[in-house]
């Protein structure tokens, strides 16, 4: 079991990839979690549309202001 365990980790381990994606499950008992979070508040979960979004910093790692983008 400990050497198939350490093979699941290593093959984890050496993918590459971009950044994480989060997996939002929206049945059973995650439903009221996910809800309850800003973007299920602003109900932007099964939203049916484009969502982009930008923190706007600039070259010199300076933070400008953000927006949000929804389109339908």
């Amino acid at each position: 079991m400990v050497d198939e365990q350490k093979a699941v980790l290593n093959k984890a381990a050496g993918v590459s990839g971009g950044k994480d994606e989060c997996q939002v499950r929206l049945k059973g008992r995650e439903h009221a979690y996910w809800m309850s979070t800003e973007i299920g508040m602003l109900e932007g979960y099964g939203f049916q549309g484009q969502v982009t979004a930008r923190d706007d910093s600039d070259k010199k790692g300076k933070m400008g202001a953000g927006y949000n983008n929804l389109r339908s």
